[in-house]
C-alpha cells in the first residue's frame, strides 16, 4: 500500500516546519506550500489523500483555497487551521466544504488524528467511486448479456434495427423478399445523402445505381443470387449519391432468415472505398518517390566517382598548363600565348563541373533555424535582377504580408530557390514577366515561381526533377534536381504546372517546422 500524501499550506515557516515532521513522523509523504499560488502549483502533481490549510494565507485566503479545491471533481478532504479561532467562520468553512477544523496551538496527536480520519475518508469516498464505477460495469455487462440473449430470441428484423444505431462508418441496406429496402442505417445515409424515410420501400437500384445505369439490378440481383447460394457474396461496384457525385465501394450481401430458416430478406453491408484507393495512391506515389530518391542516389554516387577520378589529372594538367603559360609567355604571339590561356579557361571550366557534380552528390547537412522566408525571396530576386534586367523582364513580388517566419536552413534554401528562379528567368529570354509569390497555408507556406516564358512540353514536365536532363546548350542539368532535392529534405515538396506557349509555375511547399530528413 502507498504512502498517503498530504498537501500541508501555512504561512509560517517554523509552524510549517513542525507539522510536516509531526506528519512525516506519523507515516504520511508531505509536500508544503506557503500561499495560494504555490499550493495550486503542487496540485498539478501526483493526487493527494488529504490537505492541511491555514485560514489565514498571504494574498488569497485559506478560505478560497479551499473552495477552490471543493470545485474539483476529484474528493480531497480539508483539515482547516488558524492561530485565531473566530467561531463567525466555521458555517462559512463548512460551507465551502472542510471535512475538519482544528485551532493553533497544534498538538501533534490533535493534527495526527484529524490528518487520519481525512485519509481515511478519502480512502471511503475512492472506495464508493471504485465501487459505483463497478456496480456500473457489471449493470452495463448484465444490460449487454440481457440485450445479446433478447436479440438471439428477437427476428433478424428487429436485429437490424439495432444495427442501425451503431455503425456510422459503414452503410447498412436490407431488403424484403420483393428487393424492397427496409434497413436504412445513418452509415446509409451519411455514404448516400438520402434520409431513411427517402429510402424506405424503393428498390436499390432506383436509389443507390449510377445515373442511366439499367444493369445495376441485375448486378444486385446477382449479387442476392450468389449470397443465397454461398452464405455470402462480395463485390466492388460503382454507386451514386443523392447529389450525383459517384463513388467506388465494396458491397457484401448475405441473407437474412429467420430462426426456422425462412427467408426475410438480405442484408448488404457497403464500404466506400475512396479513402482507400486515395490512400494506396498515396503509397504508391511515396514507393516512387523512394525509387526515384534511391537512383538520384545511385546516379549521383557513380557521377562522384566518375568526378573524382577526374578531378586529380584535371588538377595536374591545369598545373602544367600554368607552367606552359609562363613558359611561353613573351617569347610567342599575342594570338598563340591566347591558345595557351584558352586551355586554362577550359580545364578551370572542366574543374568547375567536376565540382558540381561532386556537390551534388554530397549529402546535405542542414542546420535549421527561424527564418523570414520573405526576406529570404526578396534577397533572392535582389541578387537575380541584373539577369532579369538583362532579359528585359518585369519581376513582381507578392510577399505574407503577416510576416512569414518557417524552420529551415537558409543557405540551402537560397541556393534552391536561386536556382528555381533563375531557371524561369532563362526560359523568358525575349523578356516576359516574373512573378514571386509568398503564400500562407495552415502548417505550411507556399512559394510560387510563374514565368510567361515558352513553357514546356509533357516530357519536359516529367523529366525537370530528373539529375542530368536539360534541354539547354549548356549547363550539367543538376539545378532543378538540386532544389527539389533541398526541398523534400526540408520535408517539403515541390511541382510544376506548365503548358507549351503559356509559361510556367513551380510551387514549394514548405512546412513551418522543418521535419529534416
Amino acid at each position: 500500500m502507498s504512502t498517503p500524501r498530504v498537501l500541508l499550506v501555512d504561512d509560517e515557516p517554523n509552524m510549517r516546519w513542525t507539522m510536516a515532521e509531526f506528519l512525516k513522523r506519523g507515516g504520511y509523504e508531505v509536500l508544503t506550500a506557503s500561499d495560494f499560488d504555490s499550493a495550486m502549483n503542487a496540485l498539478g502533481g501526483p493526487e493527494f489523500d488529504a490537505a492541511v490549510i491555514d485560514i489565514v494565507l498571504p494574498g488569497r485566503s485559506g478560505v478560497e483555497l479551499l473552495k477552490e479545491l471543493s470545485s474539483r471533481a476529484t474528493y480531497l478532504p480539508v483539515v482547516m487551521i488558524t492561530g485565531e479561532p473566530n467561531p463567525s467562520l466555521i458555517p462559512e468553512i463548512v460551507r465551502a466544504g472542510a471535512y475538519d477544523f482544528i485551532a493553533k496551538p497544534i498538538l501533534k496527536e490533535a493534527l495526527i488524528k484529524a490528518v487520519s480520519r481525512a485519509v481515511e475518508k478519502k480512502r471511503l469516498v475512492d472506495e464508493k467511486g471504485r465501487l459505483e464505477q463497478e456496480i456500473k460495469r457489471h449493470a452495463a455487462e448484465l444490460e449487454a448479456r440481457v440485450n445479446e440473449r433478447t436479440a438471439e430470441l428477437a427476428e433478424a428484423h428487429s436485429f437490424l434495427n439495432l444495427v442501425l444505431d451503431s455503425s456510422t462508418e459503414y452503410a447498412i441496406v436490407a431488403t424484403d423478399t420483393k428487393g424492397r429496402i427496409t434497413l436504412f442505417n445513418r452509415g446509409a445515409e451519411r455514404m448516400f445523402g438520402h434520409a431513411a424515410e427517402q429510402a424506405f420501400g424503393r428498390e436499390p437500384g432506383d436509389l443507390l445505381g449510377q445515373q442511366d445505369d439499367e444493369d445495376f439490378n441485375q448486378t444486385f440481383l446477382t449479387s442476392v443470387r450468389e449470397a443465397n447460394a454461398s452464405g455470402r457474396h462480395q463485390a466492388e461496384v460503382w454507386f451514386r449519391r443523392a447529389d450525383g457525385g459517384e463513388f467506388f465501394a465494396s458491397i457484401a450481401v448475405t441473407p437474412i432468415r429467420a430462426s426456422g430458416g425462412d427467408m426475410l430478406g438480405h442484408l448488404g453491408i457497403i464500404r466506400d472505398l475512396t479513402v482507400e484507393r486515395r490512400n494506396a495512391e498515396s503509397l504508391r506515389r511515396m514507393q516512387e518517390r523512394l525509387a526515384h530518391q534511391e537512383k538520384i542516389a545511385a546516379l549521383g554516387r557513380a557521377a562522384a566517382q566518375v568526378a573524382h577520378e577526374v578531378k586529380n589529372p584535371l588538377a595536374g594538367i591545369l598545373l602544367y598548363a600554368m607552367h606552359l603559360r609562363g613558359k611561353v609567355a613573351g617569347k610567342l604571339a599575342e594570338d598563340e600565348v591566347a591558345l595557351v590561356d584558352k586551355l586554362v579557361e577550359t580545364i578551370n571550366h572542366l574543374t568547375r563541373t567536376v565540382e558540381q557534380v561532386l556537390d551534388f552528390a554530397r549529402p546535405l547537412r542542414l542546420a535549421p533555424r527561424p527564418v523570414d522566408l520573405n526576406l529570404v525571396v526578396a534577397d533572392v530576386l535582389q541578387l537575380l535582377a541584373p539577369q532579369a534586367s538583362a532579359n528585359r523582364i518585369e519581376s513582381r513580388m507578392e510577399l505574407d504580408d503577416r510576416g512569414c517566419r518557417v524552420v529551415l536552413d537558409e543557405a540551402s534554401i537560397r541556393s534552391a530557390l536561386m536556382n528555381l528562379i533563375l531557371n524561369a528567368i532563362q526560359a523568358m529570354p525575349d523578356g516576359g514577366t516574373l512573378r514571386v509569390s509568398v503564400l500562407p497555408c495552415d502548417a505550411a507556406v507556399l512559394v510560387e515561381i510563374a514565368d510567361t516564358g515558352k513553357g514546356m512540353n509533357e516530357e519536359q514536365v516529367a523529366n525537370i526533377f530528373e539529375p542530368f536532363y536539360t534541354t539547354k546548350s549548356q549547363g550539367l542539368g543538376l539545378g532543378m534536381s538540386f532544389a527539389a532535392k533541398v526541398v523534400e529534405q526540408h520535408g517539403g515538396a515541390v511541382s510544376v504546372e506548365s503548358h507549351e506557349g503559356e509559361g510556367t509555375t513551380i510551387r514549394v511547399e514548405l512546412p513551418r517546422e522543418a521535419e529534416v530528413s
